[in-house]
């Protein structure tokens, strides 16, 4: 029981992990999204409060079903791996520069605008 515990606690951790950048890079395709932050601007306080609460209740899960350092440091495995990696992906996807326009295409463009 105690491993299906641990199990489910670690896939709630990193799923809405991955979930809450996934949501929050589709909102903000265009914005960097910084390493420290209390809440992601454009991101309903809906999905904040799903995540948060889902991240609590995953903590706690392993906190109480390991021993404290254990359980805390799968946490923040399970939790901050996805998050980051995610979130480096999409800060290098906003930050490479687009495709180039090419000289032919480049004053008809400026015409129209």
């Amino acid at each position: 029981m105690y491993l299906a515990t641990t199990i489910a606690a670690v896939c709630t951790a990193a799923c809405s992990s991955s979930a809450y950048i996934r949501y929050a890079s589709t909102v903000n395709p265009d914005q960097h999204i910084p390493a420290a932050f209390l809440r992601l601007a454009h991101v309903p306080f809906w999905v904040d409060l799903l995540c948060s609460s889902a991240w609590w209740a995953s903590a706690m899960l392993l906190a109480y079903t390991l021993p404290l350092g254990l359980g805390l440091t799968v946490y923040f495995v399970a939790a901050v791996l996805p998050w980051e990696i995610m979130r480096r992906r999409h800060n290098r996807r906003v930050l490479s520069p687009g495709p180039s326009i090419s000289d032919s295409v480049a004053p008809t463009r400026l015409r129209q605008l």
